[in-house]
C-alpha cells in the first residue's frame, strides 16, 4: 500500500474522529446534559458538572491535539501537492481562527482555573457560541473539502486511485 494514501487516511480519520468528538460532545452538553440537569438541586448539578468535566477534559484536551496535528498535515499536504487558490487559502485562514476560539471555549468550559470560573458560570450561553462556532468549522471544511484544489504542482504524488502502471500507460512509458 502506498504510504502517501496510507497517511493521508489515517490523517484523515484523525481530524474526522476528533471532530465528530468535540463538536458532537459540545452540541450533547449544550442540547441534552445541560436541560437534562436544570431540575436537579444546586449541590447536585454542580457535583454533575464537576464529574462531567473532569472526564470531558481529557477527551477535549485529545481532540484539540489530535485537530491540530492532523489539520496541519492535511493543510500542508495540499499546500505542496497544489497551486491552491486564494479563497482555499483565505477559508483555511477563517477556518484556524475559528478553531482557536472553539478551542479556547472548549478548554475553559472543561478546564477548572479560577481565572476561567467566569465561562463556566454560564456555560449555556458559552456552549451555544461553541457549538455555533464548531458547526461553523464544519461547514467550512465541507465547501474546502468540495472546492477546486487548483492546479497540480510537478512534485505531487500520484493519485491512490492511480497506479504507476496506469501513470506509464497514459504517457506511453509503459512496456
Amino acid at each position: 500500500m502506498d504510504l502517501d494514501f496510507l497517511g493521508a487516511v489515517v490523517f484523515r480519520w484523525m481530524h474526522i474522529l476528533a471532530a465528530i468528538t468535540a463538536v458532537g460532545g459540545a452540541i450533547f452538553m449544550r442540547v441534552a446534559l445541560l436541560p437534562a440537569a436544570a431540575w436537579l438541586p444546586e449541590k447536585e448539578r454542580e457535583r454533575l458538572a464537576e464529574e462531567v468535566r473532569s472526564q470531558w477534559a481529557k477527551w477535549v484536551m485529545a481532540a484539540i491535539a489530535f485537530l491540530l496535528i492532523s489539520g496541519f498535515y492535511n493543510f500542508l499536504r495540499y499546500q505542496f501537492s497544489y497551486h491552491l487558490p486564494a479563497a482555499y487559502q483565505m477559508l483555511f485562514g477563517i477556518k484556524f481562527l475559528l478553531a482557536l476560539a472553539v478551542f479556547f471555549l472548549a478548554s475553559v468550559l472543561s478546564g477548572r482555573s479560577e481565572s476561567t470560573e467566569f465561562f463556566r458560570r454560564d456555560a449555556r450561553q458559552w456552549l451555544t457560541l461553541n457549538v455555533v462556532l464548531a458547526v461553523t468549522l464544519v461547514c467550512i471544511s465541507g465547501v474546502m473539502r468540495n472546492m477546486d484544489h487548483g492546479t497540480a504542482k510537478e512534485n505531487k504524488p500520484v493519485q491512490p486511485a492511480q497506479s504507476a502502471h496506469a501513470t506509464e500507460l497514459e504517457s506511453g512509458r509503459a512496456t
